[in-house]
């Protein structure tokens, strides 16, 4: 039994340090009764999670500006236009990454994707203050790629990581 516990600790081990981006933060900002969760890859590899608590309505450009201005050192960047906002610069921690798609290959820009619940990641198809959140909901904002958001651990996964490893050291002790 002692074995198969270490043997699964293990696994859970290194299945959460291989298959995942190097998540370098974690935040909890606001309260209320909903929750969601925006991420930011950026083109280092580090991601960045912020989990949000709010009442009433929020879209995902004031999620943004709720990051801006709760997260210690978070800086966002914008253009206005008639039709909306137009996000050039996302920084959290020490990552901070600024584009306005005109470099070639025009891959120089925040790529915003989003997810309800644990389903699958989609390009959003409007602009971060069009889309409303919802409880459960996931954003997520990808510097320089097309490609969808790294996997990154969620807290259960962490704190499984985190019992195998106490376990496995109270049995060598």
């Amino acid at each position: 039994m002692k074995t198969m516990s270490l043997t699964l600790g293990a696994v859970a081990l290194l299945c959460s340090t291989s298959a995942f981006a190097a998540l370098v933060s974690s935040n909890t900002i606001g309260s209320g009764l909903k929750s969601a969760t925006l991420q930011f890859d950026f083109e280092t590899g580090n991601a960045h999670l912020v989990t949000l608590r709010w009442d009433g309505d929020l879209n995902g450009f004031q999620a943004l500006q709720m990051v801006a201005t709760q997260v210690s050192g978070a800086q966002l960047d914008y253009q206005s236009f008639s039709f909306g906002n137009f996000v050039t610069g996302i920084g959290v921690g020490g990552d901070y990454q600024y584009g306005e798609g005109d470099l070639w290959p025009v891959e120089n820009y925040w790529h915003y994707w989003n997810a309800e619940g644990m389903g699958a990641w989609t390009e959003s198809m409007v602009g971060a203050d069009v889309r409303m959140l919802s409880d459960g909901s996931r954003d997520a904002w990808v510097f320089g790629s097309s490609v969808m958001p790294q996997a990154v651990p969620t807290p259960c996964v962490m704190a499984l990581v985190a019992g195998a490893g106490l376990c496995a050291r109270r049995r060598r002790a």
